[in-house]
Formats: structure tokens, sequence, C-alpha cells
């Protein structure tokens, strides 16, 4: 709607959206809609679900505040994974009987590999040289997504396996950082900054082990991707990660900025391929939770109960 999060215009934005498009239940995601969507799905009768991704370990105190005046008018509530419904009950002051659990999902079927030719070929085109250990990033260069942790566990991995390549997937505002940071490193011709892709497949087919130090998380979809094309995880607590991540059996669990152990179990992994290629398996195979055929069978649900119960207060209103 082009507003800011705290405009207030957007509640007449809303209310406008509302009467032209007539919707049954209102899905809410992100400050600004959870705000005004239930403000305005109040007055219009509405049910709503806030729809919470992340756990932030420093939600300002207003933004506290403002959920608890807030959660009454709260219909329901969908958390990504457990980390995050306990975040939306402590901080967002959402009760808890009203949060359900729910990972959005991924179509896992139709997110595979292509032929070995073609991640070869894409190989060759990044210029990785046959023989090349590859670690992988896949997600927003942010300060969230902790790349400039691998960049800095990168110079103890380089004494190791000198001829590993850093692949950082993705685009954002940290780019022109992690890119200094690397230079002044000398390790910039070891890190490939791919930018927005949508080759993800493709891009960790090509990779040793996948690396994801975030600072904080809900459950990340490229965690789920990663373990869905069988690649061991080095990743943190965050969020739903710890619950994702089996430590020491589809991966490992690292503490917050710790680089030096980042670089200690991407190391092991490295120099340990056949441990790695069963992490990889044991991933693949406790990623079948997170299918889409799951979730939105729940959603459905979801979905299903909220207007049904909006019917029958409809038909009790009526009949008053």
């Amino acid at each position: 709607m082009g507003r800011s999060k705290f405009d207030p215009r957007t509640y007449l934005d809303l209310s406008k959206l509302i009467e032209q498009e007539k919707p049954d239940i209102l899905h809410l995601s992100g400050y600004g809609s959870t705000t005004f969507g239930r403000l305005v799905g109040t007055a219009k009768g509405l049910p709503n679900i806030v729809h919470e991704h992340a756990v932030f370990p420093k939600q300002p105190l207003y933004l506290t505040a403002v959920d608890a005046l807030l959660s009454p008018l709260t219909t329901t509530a969908i958390a990504c994974s457990e980390p995050v419904r306990d975040f939306m009950v402590t901080a967002r002051k959402v009760q808890p009987q009203k949060v359900e659990t729910l990972f959005y999902g991924l179509p896992l079927k139709e997110f595979k590999a292509p032929a070995q030719e073609v991640v070869d070929h894409e190989r060759s085109k990044l210029g990785i040289l046959p023989g090349e250990k590859v670690i992988c990033n896949v997600g927003r260069l942010d300060t969230q997504k902790g790349q400039i942790y691998l960049l800095k566990a990168a110079t103890s991995i380089l004494k190791e396996f000198p001829n590993t390549r850093f692949l950082l997937v993705g685009a954002g505002p940290d780019l022109e950082m992690l890119q200094s940071f690397a230079q002044s490193e000398g390790i910039a011709d070891q890190v490939i900054f791919t930018g927005y892709r949508e080759d993800v497949p493709t891009l960790l087919a090509l990779a040793d082990v996948v690396a994801m130090p975030s600072l904080w998380e809900g459950l990340p979809i490229a965690l789920v991707e990663a373990m869905n094309m069988s690649k061991p995880v080095v990743g943190k607590t965050a969020g739903g990660m710890g619950s994702a991540i089996d430590d020491q059996k589809t991966g490992f669990i690292i503490t917050f900025k710790d680089c030096e152990l980042l670089a200690n179990k991407l190391i092991f992994l490295l120099k340990n391929s056949e441990v790695a290629q069963s992490m990889g398996s044991e991933a693949k195979e406790k990623c079948k939770q997170y299918d889409i055929t799951h979730s939105y069978k729940k959603l459905r649900e979801i979905y299903l109960s909220l207007t049904s119960k909006m019917t029958n207060l409809k038909v009790s209103n009526s009949a008053i």
C-alpha cells in the first residue's frame, strides 16, 4: 500500500480494501498489518490471524505494549515454530490457547537438483575448479543472517583447506560491507557473491556443506531447502533452527557469534566426507515433515474453523 508500518492512513487503506474485496478472514503478517489489521477487522466484524515468522530477541517495549493492548482483538495466531510460539506468548502477548504452531511447508518433490551436467555447468560458470570444496549460505545479505561470521571463520578454514570456495547466495543491504571485509581479509578470491538467484537447487547441489550462522530466525526456508538437498547444515539455535537440526546427526548446532566453533565444525565436515554424506541423508529424511502437504491441510482447517464460527455467530445474531 506504500505506507510505513506506523502510518495511520493504513487503517483507511485497509478499510477500503476490505469493502472492495469482501474477504471472510484477515490473515495478517508484519507489524503494520497486525496492528491496523486487528483494528479494522474488529470494526468490520472479521476474524483475524496474526502470523509470526521469527523471534526478535530485542523487541522494543512500545511494540510489546501495543501488542498487549491489541491482544483481546486477536482471533487466532500462527507461529512457524515452537520458539516462535513462545515468543508470541511472552513478547507479543497473544493468549497461549490462541496460538497454533504451523510451518508454512515446501513442495519438497519439486525442490530437487537438476541433471548433473547442469550442476557441473553452473559450477564452471562460477569459476569453481574441480576438487575445490564449497561452503554455501543462502539468504538475504543482512545482519540477521550472520554472513559476516562465516567470513570471519573463513580464514581458519582456508588454512586447513586452501582450495575452499564460499558461495553466498542472495542480495541485501550488507553486500558492500561483506565484500569489503573479504577484501580486507585477503579472501575475496575465495568468496563468490551470486546476488539474487532463483536456481537455488542447482547452487545447493554443488555445495559440500551449508552454513547458517543467523542471529535470529523463525524456521528459515533455506534450512529446509538445504536439508531436502541432503546437505549437512551448521547452524545456530536461533528460533526453530535448534529443533530442525539434530546436533551431530543432521548437522551441528553452534553458539551465537562463535566463529571458531563454526570454523571447526565446517572443517570437520570437509575432512570427513562420509560423515557429511550420512548427515545429509538423515537431514533429507527428517525434512519430510516439512512438506507443504501437511501445512496446507492444517491451514485449511484453521480457515474453515474461523469461517464456521463467524457463520454461527451471524446466525445467532440474526435470531436475536
